[in-house]
């Protein structure tokens, strides 16, 4: 038996990210399915995961707790869940997240002015508005946190 069979590659390293050549996609209208187009060669995206990211935030998160009335057993039980945060703080939270994960990317020009559109904070937030770029990055982040099955069926 060689090294080579001895061993899993695995990442364990998230903050990296992959580069990913960049697909539109549509919905069917018969289906409602997403349909995935061939990837565009000479634009790509630098992207890593979102969950070490989701995963600070919920640390950060304050919690709640309460007594409810459990209907099956009629004894009260504490609950504990995340308190309502305000939709402006959700929003905010949406765009770091963005801004966190793409790095970098390349290709991009704007339909209006035909300029090439850098990588800003800015411009990854209006990204994130576009519903065929928003459904490109959910697929790639299926595929970096290793949701490949979930992310075949869509």
């Amino acid at each position: 038996m060689s090294n080579k069979d001895k061993y899993v590659d695995i990442v364990i390293d998230y903050t990296e990210g992959d580069w990913f050549e960049y697909f539109t996609s549509h919905i069917d209208q018969q289906t409602e399915e997403i349909i995935y187009d061939k990837p565009i060669p000479s634009v790509r995206v630098l992207i890593r995961s979102a969950a070490p990211f989701i995963e600070e935030g919920l640390k950060k998160q304050r919690t709640k707790t309460q007594m409810v009335l459990n209907e099956k057993s009629k004894k009260m039980e504490r609950v504990q869940f995340f308190e309502d945060r305000p939709f402006e703080k959700m929003i905010e939270e949406t765009d770091d997240m963005y801004d966190y994960s793409i790095l970098d990317f390349e290709g991009f020009r704007n339909k209006k002015t035909g300029e090439i559109i850098k990588c800003t904070r800015e411009n990854k937030i209006a990204l994130r508005h576009n519903e065929i770029f928003k459904r490109f990055f959910e697929r790639c982040q299926q595929v970096l946190n290793g949701s490949v099955e979930e992310a075949a069926k869509n």
